[in-house]
């Protein structure tokens, strides 16, 4: 005979009795509330002026002689906003003495609704302190040290709560489900906007939700709220550090600044130096994309010195790129050859006009190209053409000559060449 003990570990989680449970609880839930609404006319007054001549020290000893349909009736109609702050704060007293987690539940709702009403959130202290909201059953360490601060700042529970959101560990939907914070109620508006407003100087919040996640919040808020939040990520950041779909989400909201300024002016003057260094350099990545010759890496060295960046975009055009500075153009072409270098005004007026006219849309590709490599020093005596060089050889080679000239040019000195 095997003398060895077995000694087995079970573990039973009644999941079905649980839901039953839960179904059975919210159904009497219902009627209860329902008894209160229908009974509350003519109870309620009655109650209301029991408390009101009720001295606080006896308060405790009326509350045990109250049944739960009168606390009920209490909470139907609550917070009472009609009754003075000594007869509240009794009402509280009857309420907590009554406690149980389905009233704490329910509170926990009214919240939502009323946030900024001092006796909700004291009734909710009440009740922290008998159970430390077990009847949210949250699991987490962190979520119940943030209730414990929350509910003892000065600032209020809400505004305290915002930094559970804005510092904590868990994403932000899954707090708000851990804390059964409802959607779209009047709390979660102001949790999210006001972790919003707090959180998007850093990166902190954007690594835990992700920029999709961030992005959709920033999408439910109208336009001056959303250049208000949208200001403090921006104004806290270079063009290096921005998000790509924080940015090109505000560039369908509030449309591209080189075309439309009205809706940015907002923004600090360096702000928008910076969301236009970032449009130039996405403008010169996409027209240099696939270059061998890294022309991209070179010419985003000059994004703080660059001032625009044209393409022509029409059906037949050629691809090429106006790249401008303070008073010279640089035209660089999709084939890799010569950059063509010109003068910014003489540029406008001779050549960037060309392809305006009825003309230079009937004509090819090819034809195109050439009007856009001027050679002329003068046109009508203004100056026009500087230089021209090429990218061939190493890129350090080219770079390297590309960068003596334009320190020379960037100068004010046009004549320089080797």
């Amino acid at each position: 005979m095997d003398n060895n003990t077995y000694i087995f570990n079970f573990t039973f989680t009644p999941k079905k009795l649980s839901e039953a449970r839960k179904t059975v609880q919210k159904r009497y839930e219902d009627i209860d509330m329902l008894t209160a609404s229908q009974v509350s006319g003519l109870r309620l007054p009655k109650l209301l002026e029991l408390i009101r001549k009720t001295l606080e020290d006896e308060i405790e000893k009326l509350a045990q002689q109250l049944n739960k349909t009168d606390i009920m009736v209490l909470l139907y109609q609550y917070p009472h906003f009609a009754e003075s702050n000594d007869t509240q704060k009794k009402i509280n007293l009857v309420i907590s003495n009554h406690y149980s987690p389905t009233i704490g539940s329910y509170v926990w709702g009214l919240f939502q609704h009323e946030y900024q009403n001092i006796y909700v959130q004291d009734l909710l202290r009440r009740f922290f302190a008998i159970d430390q909201f077990d009847f949210l059953h949250v699991n987490n360490e962190a979520v119940t040290k943030g209730f414990v601060t929350s509910l003892t700042s000065s600032e209020g529970i809400a505004p305290s709560m915002v930094q559970m959101f804005t510092t904590g560990k868990l994403k932000t939907e899954q707090l708000l489900k851990t804390i059964k914070i409802k959607s779209e109620s009047p709390i979660e508006d102001f949790l999210l906007f006001r972790m919003l407003q707090n959180g998007l100087f850093n990166d902190e919040i954007l690594r835990r939700d992700g920029e999709g996640f961030i992005c959709q919040l920033l999408e439910r808020y109208p336009i001056q709220q959303y250049q208000e939040l949208i200001k403090s990520y921006l104004e806290a950041r270079n063009h290096e550090e921005f998000h790509p779909k924080l940015l090109e989400q505000a560039i369908k909201r509030l449309h591209d600044p080189r075309e439309r300024m009205v809706d940015w002016e907002f923004l600090s003057e360096s702000a928008m130096n910076e969301v236009n260094r970032w449009l130039l350099e996405i403008e010169l990545k996409k027209f240099f994309e696939g270059d061998a010759n890294r022309r991209f890496e070179y010419w985003k060295r000059y994004l703080h010195y660059i001032k625009n960046v044209v393409q022509l975009k029409g059906r037949n055009d050629p691809k090429v790129a106006f790249i401008y500075f303070q008073d010279v153009v640089v035209v660089e072409f999709g084939n890799i050859g010569a950059a063509y270098f010109y003068h910014r005004r003489g540029f406008d007026q001779y050549i960037l006009s060309r392809t305006t006219g009825t003309d230079f849309g009937r004509k090819s590709v090819t034809a195109k190209e050439n009007l856009l490599k001027e050679t002329d020093r003068r046109k009508y005596g203004e100056p026009l053409f500087i230089h021209k060089l090429g990218h061939h050889g190493y890129f350090e080679t080219w770079t390297a000559k590309f960068t003596r000239h334009m320190q020379e040019y960037m100068d004010g000195y046009y004549d320089y060449s080797e």
